[in-house]
């Protein structure tokens, strides 16, 4: 990795996964304020439209008691037990202020009176009509248009009262529509705020991690020197004295440290996203049979069987450095945690056009069947008393972190004792 490109990575834009948490933080947010807005303003409306019901059933309990015609009811006092909470003035003001219509109909159900003197634009035919379609409804009271009607038992049959509640359905329409407008002005209000909010509560975050990955990437680079002695010192140890169990543990180990600080520098890499990878056109078949051809050595020293099925001409656009180590790992991850004897199954076909996918699989006695998703956690380790069992327990995750740098996704999933690794980008 160039000076630059290091520069690059460690001063650029905040990682994927600190971007997904200020998007999950500011959804979050305004999900749960949206849900109690809309209960607020569902509250609110709801007591408006009660009350409203409540003031219109008041004169038309009035009407009911007037039997129908309030010109000929003599207000006395307050409204009494019929109604309770209208004052005199209101009652001495409304046969003047309100404008019903009253239908009276036989047992049988013919017309037999209609009182239309309080009312100007309805005539007898459409007075009728509603008249009709009030009784042959079940309710016995309800909205018909811009009328509150009532059905009100008689001796000689049902009468029927409509009142007309046009201003009254208006004003709540508009105060509705007013709280709705409120209600979305507040939102947007909120979500102006939440997001500068969301930034700032991430940025201890987004700080922290911007250090580990620094970290890792100035110990990895840091580490490469003593590694590089080490192993020039065991080469000249072997020549002066000859191989020996110490020098081919020696280079086991400077291997293995080799091997884990690549994958750190990957992961830091990974992290940053699509923005700090190098993306080109990749012939998938073709890397994936180059390191089929490096693997089979692995394979014939371990007696694992690798058997291939590489489809020719699979492309797709990715970091081809990465996409190769990716491989690489999943590669010697098949062949370290299956049975010795077993095979190991290296497969590659295009997904969609411009994507591939790459599977591999091993025998995994002891996994249990189904996907398995936490295998490509950070220093995750199955439980010892397993057969499967893994290294560092970071390569997993070093996979999963490139591939979703790809904008591609990976998943594990055991099945008949066999676990199968797929990766798609």
């Amino acid at each position: 990795m160039s000076a630059g490109r290091l520069a690059a990575l460690l001063r650029g834009r905040p990682a994927s996964d600190v971007r997904r948490m200020r998007r999950d933080i500011t959804l979050v947010a305004m999900l749960a304020t949206t849900v109690v807005l809309a209960l607020v303003l569902l509250g609110v409306n709801l007591m408006s439209w009660h009350n409203m019901c409540r003031n219109v059933d008041l004169v038309l309990n009035l009407i009911e008691v007037a039997g129908g015609d309030l010109r000929g009811y003599t207000i006395m006092g307050s409204g009494g037990d019929e109604v309770p909470d209208i004052t005199v003035e209101a009652l001495q003001e409304m046969p003047y202020d309100a404008r019903y219509f009253t239908v009276t109909f036989s047992p049988e159900g013919e017309q037999l009176d209609s009182d239309l003197s309080s009312i100007a634009s309805v005539d007898d035919a459409s007075a009728h009509a509603m008249a009709s379609a009030a009784l042959k409804s079940d309710v016995p009271s309800g909205i018909m248009g811009s009328y509150r009607f009532r059905r009100v038992p008689m001796a000689d049959g049902t009468m029927i009262i409509f009142l007309y509640i046009q201003d009254d359905l208006k004003y709540f329409y508009d105060f509705l529509q007013a709280s709705v407008i409120m209600g979305l002005l507040g939102l947007a209000a909120f979500a102006a705020v939440i997001v500068p909010f969301a930034r700032s509560a991430t940025k201890p975050f987004e700080e922290a991690r911007a250090s580990q990955r620094r970290f890792v990437t100035d110990a990895s680079h840091e580490l490469r020197t003593p590694i590089s002695i080490i192993r020039s010192a065991t080469d000249v140890i072997e020549i002066e004295s000859g191989e020996s169990d110490w020098t081919r543990s020696i280079q086991h180990q400077v291997q293995r440290l080799e091997e884990l600080t690549n994958k750190l520098l990957t992961l830091a890499k990974a992290d940053e996203g699509a923005g700090a990878l190098s993306l080109e056109d990749v012939d998938v078949s073709a890397l994936s049979l180059s390191l089929a051809e490096e693997f089979e050595s692995v394979s014939l020293a371990s007696g694992r069987p690798l058997v291939c099925d590489i489809a020719p001409d699979v492309r797709c656009r990715a970091d081809a450095g990465m996409l190769a180590q990716v491989v690489s790992i999943l590669l010697d991850n098949a062949f370290k945690h299956s049975p010795e004897g077993s095979e190991v199954r290296f497969a590659v076909c295009a997904a969609g056009q411009g994507r591939a996918r790459v599977l591999l699989s091993n025998e995994a006695p002891g996994m249990a069947p189904g996907s398995h998703p936490e295998l490509f956690r950070r220093f995750f380790r199955l439980d010892g008393s397993r057969a499967y069992q893994g290294g560092h327990g970071i390569g997993l995750a070093v996979v999963k972190a490139a591939v979703d740098a790809l904008g591609g996704k990976v998943w594990a999933c055991c099945d008949d004792g066999r676990i199968t690794f797929g990766l798609e980008a």
